[in-house]
């Protein structure tokens, strides 16, 4: 396995082509959301992407450390298209397509609380992890094997699975591929459906609950949850 990786972002594909070319595991690690459309608003007020892009990054060096190569997309807060990130896995050889996000709950769930004098909103009753692949993925069985791996690394360091997304309300709903690892199938989001290669978006902790949202920030959490990926897509063989 070669000992190098590089970062590419949307618009330098040729420089993925020039890196990655040959058979070796390649983890595309897309980082959710953009600097336009940032996701959800923490319970301090922080977007998303800045957890995303912090994680992905962490995610990538333990890939590195691993002599796993990886590469990053979006990680740079200009890619909005979602099918442009699964083309650009695509073109770079990725041999899995990694989504990382963090995760919120619905409206009627929230709190209101001051924050450095701002009012914002929270939801402490959520936490935890949670993974999702779609059916409609090329390689659906892949991802799920690969999910599992990930979701039983996670709970093997400690972390548990959030289950909202299973309440039978408007916006949630969804159906468990396998609740003992914290994975649900999620057919039509189009960075699973669309990427042509095993593929799992992981939301690794509930930003709007107060405590997880400074917990998930802790430099030894993210290693955490970045090694339990590591070891997770070992296991299922992503990368060896």
């Amino acid at each position: 396995m070669f000992k190098f990786s590089c970062l590419v972002t949307l618009g330098v594909i040729a420089v993925a082509q020039h890196c990655y070319a040959g058979e070796t595991p390649l983890i595309a690690i897309d980082v959710g959301h953009s600097k336009l459309k940032s996701g959800a608003m923490s319970a301090r007020g922080k977007p998303e992407f800045e957890f995303n892009v912090e994680l992905a990054r962490v995610i990538h060096q333990t890939l590195t450390s691993r002599n796993v190569r990886s590469f990053l997309i979006g990680d740079n807060g200009t890619v909005v298209d979602l099918q442009d990130r699964t083309f650009t896995a695509s073109a770079g050889g990725a041999t899995f397509f990694l989504s990382v996000h963090h995760d919120s709950a619905q409206p009627q769930y929230f709190d209101a609380w001051e924050w450095q004098g701002v009012k914002r909103r929270y939801a402490d009753q959520f936490s935890g992890f949670s993974l999702f692949v779609s059916r409609k993925n090329p390689q659906g069985e892949a991802s799920l094997q690969c999910a599992q791996m990930i979701g039983a690394a996670l709970k093997q360091k400690g972390l548990s699975p959030s289950v909202h997304h299973a309440e039978h309300i408007l916006g949630e709903n969804r159906e468990w591929a396998d609740q003992s690892a914290g994975i649900y199938y999620f057919d039509d989001l189009v960075v699973l459906k669309t990427a042509k290669i095993p593929a799992v978006l992981i939301e690794a902790g509930v930003i709007v609950n107060r405590d997880e949202e400074l917990n998930v920030q802790q430099p030894s959490m993210r290693s955490t949850i970045a090694s339990a990926i590591t070891q997770g897509l070992s296991d299922c063989k992503a990368i060896q």
